[in-house]
């Protein structure tokens, strides 16, 4: 089996993106991706392919990560 490309200048450059290489896109762990699809309504939208196949798009992470940019006030306590 080819070992897999998770290199970050990789995966910046795909459109589609299983869920290991999701996870190295946001510098997280699958079961923490795997945690926010069973357990919240909060994570990224995602692709479900198949049963055990979840895909998904980089524009839809990115969109995530901007959503939970957090401000800093006068006080450096975070303010949303």
């Amino acid at each position: 089996m080819k070992p897999r490309n998770l290199d970050p200048d990789y995966v910046k450059n795909l459109e589609i993106l299983d869920s290991s290489e999701a996870a190295a896109y946001l510098r997280t762990s699958t079961s923490t991706l795997a945690k926010l699809r069973c357990y919240s309504d909060d994570g990224p939208r995602f692709i479900r392919q198949s049963a055990r196949k979840v895909l998904y798009r980089r524009a839809d992470l990115d969109a995530w990560l901007n959503r939970k940019l957090a401000r800093t006030g006068a006080h450096g306590e975070a303010v949303a």
